[in-house]
């Protein structure tokens, strides 16, 4: 089935009286059973030169032809950010400037959007002329090979250990790039994670991720979406001709001095295309699991656990919860000269000196089990594996925890209890399980309140009541644990006092000038400890649910996230409406 494109220039050649009607009909079905578009089928058979073609196409539009063009006559400077590569495969270079903009030769007239990705580049309007592709092939040597570019000469690795020019340097008058650099310093500046671009109806939209909450930042019209995303395709080395199918990438920036990694995903949608950006800040990784936030019987059981000679340490929660930070600083921790620390990730978010980190790349099968299978033959005493999503890599985890490593990984479930049903899920046989984990940690963020503007108030008693804090005697400590492996919470969680009547007094957001009206300001973890006593292992060897799990561990002394986050509220971390929006009711 012809292309509507081919039966328009099926039409523009037989009103040109080049074809007759019956020789379009039968090309358009010749070179619909060659699956070939028909301008290549009709200059592959010989039927019409490319001169032939696209000066009639040119006609019909509109638009200049050009037989030539002179390779000293291209501006240099206005190559100088477009990619050898990009300009071949698309066969578009600009030519010169003009009043109103820039003359662009482009071989194909209907294809947009790379006459969209130019004018991002260069930052002005385009005017198009017609030019056949291998003439404009053969300028784009010419010009790049006298300008002494050659990026196809450049591998990757070597872009990337350029110094990085920092974004407050740059003057650039061209509005779509000053518009997008702005994207990165409004980002920085709220703290935010991510940067999602979301066309909408009739403007695109963009919000950032603060703290883990979504805020609206600004808008802008549709018809800037395609110079928007062409530019940050660009910076992320993305095929920008590419529009149909979703793409992930990697920006390198430097903002204010601080070196900031960005990862770009984009999906096309019904409205057209959308990205979200993840900002990681290179220079604030966590190091001590001190950082993290942990209550001090929390920071006990964690600290014991990452000094086990063997067996496996789950990390479980959804996604943005945390994982991979606790599990740096667990490594972190532990990283010493007599130990050989390696890690498959995906992808690597921080480089740790000392510790070999390997990229999974499904491209070459390179995934996690396949990497965890290589580390066994490196002699390794702890494996830092990303996650756990499949029976091969569980498998070869429980049997690595066997044979005598220490195995850090992560798990997709919404408790700690939830995780060894869901290793059992996999086909791993319950007594493996039970065998080779020694404990799991549930994790949530909460946001930290900001210690400028927070304000003390009086909770109702059904506010208290939903935390789980008992309004007439908040400050009593929780019995003791009825195994030995919990300590006893702490008794003074805060420097807040009881009120009238069994009355308490806690904190709540307000918003001033340094949280940006927000109220908040950073986040911290609420932790669940599920460590693996005699009773929860015989329920794992007789495939008990995770129900019945929790509440043996409950009963033995397990701090659950709600009760976790109850004692932050009380300390006046963070506040009730922060802890209820991250936990399930598991007061039970």
């Amino acid at each position: 089935m012809s292309s509507s494109r081919d039966s328009f220039i099926a039409r523009i050649l037989t009103d040109a009286a080049l074809l007759s009607v019956g020789e379009a009909e039968a090309l358009l079905q010749e070179a619909d059973k060659k699956k070939l578009p028909l301008h290549e089928h009709l200059v592959a058979s010989e039927t019409l030169s490319a001169v032939q073609l696209w000066k009639a196409v040119a006609e019909r539009m509109g638009l200049p032809f050009l037989e030539t063009i002179r390779a000293d006559e291209v501006a240099p400077h206005l190559i100088a950010d477009l990619p050898i590569v990009f300009a071949k495969n698309n066969r578009v270079l600009p030519i010169c400037e003009t009043r109103d903009g820039v003359r662009v030769a482009c071989a194909d007239p209907f294809e947009l959007g790379a006459l969209d990705a130019v004018q991002a580049i260069v930052g002005r309007p385009v005017e198009p002329v017609v030019v056949v592709g291998d003439v404009i092939v053969e300028t784009i040597n010419a010009v790049y090979e006298r300008s002494g570019r050659d990026e196809d000469l450049e591998g990757e690795g070597a872009k990337e250990e350029e110094e990085l020019t920092d974004l407050i340097d740059v003057e650039d008058e061209a509005p779509i790039i000053r518009w997008v650099n702005n994207l990165f310093f409004e980002a920085v500046r709220r703290r935010a994670s991510d940067i999602h671009i979301e066309p909408l109806e009739k403007e695109v939209g963009v919000r950032y991720r603060v703290d883990g909450v979504l805020q609206n930042a600004k808008t802008v019209k549709k018809a800037f979406l395609p110079s928007i995303i062409s530019r940050v395709k660009i910076l992320a080395r993305l095929n920008i001709a590419e529009k149909r199918q979703p793409q992930d990438g990697r920006i390198g920036l430097k903002i204010a001095g601080k070196p900031i990694d960005v990862r770009v995903s984009t999906v096309p949608t019904s409205q057209g295309e959308r990205v979200v950006m993840r900002l990681l800040d290179k220079q604030s990784v966590l190091h001590d699991i001190t950082d993290l936030g942990f209550w001090s019987d929390h920071y006990t059981l964690f600290h014991s656990l990452i000094r086990r000679p063997h067996g496996i340490i789950l990390v479980t929660g959804p996604t943005g919860s945390g994982k991979t930070t606790t599990l740096y600083a667990g490594l972190s921790q532990i990283n010493t000269p007599d130990k050989n620390i390696l890690t498959v990730e995906d992808p690597v978010e921080y480089d740790i000196d000392g510790i070999g980190q390997v990229h999974v790349n499904p491209k070459i099968d390179l995934t996690f089990a396949n990497g965890l299978r290589a580390f066994l033959r490196q002699d390794p005493d702890v494996i830092m594996v990303g996650e756990i999503r499949d029976r091969e890599t569980a498998e070869i985890a429980v049997q690595s925890s066997l044979t005598g490593h220490l195995v850090l990984s992560t798990i997709h479930t919404n408790d700690a209890a939830g995780a060894l049903t869901r290793l059992v899920e996999m086909d791993i046989e319950p007594f493996l399980v039970a065998s080779s984990i020694i404990g799991i940690q549930a994790q949530r963020l909460v946001r930290v309140l900001c210690p400028h503007c927070r304000e003390l108030y009086e909770p109702t008693r059904a506010q208290l009541e939903e935390l789980g804090v008992q309004p007439d005697n908040p400050y009593a400590p929780k019995p003791p644990p009825a195994h030995h492996v919990y300590r006893e919470a702490e008794k003074k969680l805060s420097p807040l006092k009881p009120l009238r009547d069994g009355h308490v007094s806690l904190y709540r957001a307000v918003g001033c000038d340094e949280c940006l009206g927000l109220g908040y300001r950073g986040r911290t973890g609420i932790y669940e400890m599920l460590m693996i006593t005699d009773e929860i292992r015989a329920h794992v060897l007789r495939n008990a649910d995770s129900n019945t799990i929790k509440r043996t561990a409950l009963s033995e002394g397990m701090v659950n996230l709600r009760e976790d986050g109850s004692r932050k509220v009380l300390a006046g971390v963070t506040t009730i409406e922060e802890v209820l929006r991250v936990t399930q009711d598991d007061m039970d």
